[in-house]
């Protein structure tokens, strides 16, 4: 797997970003400039068969994922404090590392989950026609992606390298490997029965467990997209309302930034309730900004080696 570090090694605290389905690490460039900027040891990778890690043999699982996140701890941050970060399906394998491995929780200073779902994910996440249409539109691609992959290969390689979904061997990648792909190029040298078999894992029916959030209390934040058409924010609030700290979730969602969740705990190494949000209520970030300025940043690229292949 490929891994990312930034900031100092002796850092009081070491700051693990996960990125969901398609991108790279390269989603949390942003954020990682800014936590190091305040001193904090910074930890990014890309998920099997996304952007420079390979995709292994065995079968995806979110158990699987979260078993390479927890090999990613055991390699670049084997002690001191942690906080975690999340998104989509980062979300997902941070919630399953948090029931299958609970040994780590004593680490865990706080835990950020950044439009993650309750439950399965569904190809038609809000109502409404145009979302009905939509979701026809990606049933189809479901059912050629998990049926037919191979043509589905074959129009891929077709694409141009521009495109998101264009195939493309990985000895064919250009860029410098001191840095994560960009998230446009997440997905290309992942072959479409791979994509097709993250889908299905994550579109597995029934709740997912909650007791290892449930511990975690005030240290666990929800963070969901006012206008977020993918992981709309009532799938936050019912992940909310699982794991509630005395039992409410309150209905007023203030807006936030994104960032400013992780620095409020990472200044300690003792969990302080006061200083941040926790699973009551949830808060909705509000930018609809479309551009980001792009911040460049050197990284140093780790091999780590799965520990399933």
């Amino acid at each position: 797997m490929a891994a990312y570090l930034d900031g100092p090694a002796d850092a009081p605290v070491t700051v693990l970003l996960v990125h969901g389905l398609s991108v790279t690490a390269d989603l949390w460039r942003l954020h990682s400039r800014a936590l190091t900027d305040q001193g904090m040891r910074v930890v990014r990778y890309d998920q099997r068969a996304h952007g420079r890690s390979t995709r292994g043999t065995a079968r995806i699982t979110l158990e699987l994922l979260a078993e390479d996140l927890a090999h990613v701890i055991e390699r670049l941050a084997p002690h001191g404090p942690l906080v975690l970060a999340g998104h989509s399906m980062g979300g997902m394998i941070l919630q399953t590392l948090t029931t299958f491995r609970p040994d780590l929780l004593p680490r865990i200073q706080g835990l950020l989950l950044v439009s993650t779902p309750d439950g399965p994910v569904t190809t038609r996440p809000q109502p409404g026609l145009r979302t009905r249409f939509l979701g026809w539109g990606r049933d189809l691609l479901a059912v050629a992606c998990t049926r037919s992959p191979s043509t589905v290969d074959l129009m891929r390689r077709r694409l141009p390298r521009s495109s998101p979904w264009a195939l493309i061997t990985p000895s064919d990648h250009s860029s410098d490997g001191g840095t994560p792909l960009a998230c446009r190029r997440g997905l290309h040298h992942t072959a479409t029965s791979d994509i097709a078999a993250f889908w299905h894992a994550l579109a597995i029916s029934g709740a997912r467990p909650v007791e290892g959030l449930r511990v975690l209390g005030p240290r666990l934040t929800l963070l969901a997209g006012a206008v977020d058409a993918h992981v709309p924010a009532r799938h936050t609030r019912a992940l909310a309302q699982r794991v509630p700290r005395h039992g409410s979730l309150s209905p007023t969602m203030p807006p936030t930034r994104c960032p400013s969740a992780i620095p409020s705990w990472s200044s300690s190494t003792s969990p302080d309730p006061r200083r941040r949000t926790n699973a009551g209520p949830v808060r909705e970030e509000t930018n609809r900004r479309r551009g980001t300025p792009r911040l460049e940043m050197t990284c140093t690229p780790t091999t780590l080696t799965t520990s399933k292949t």
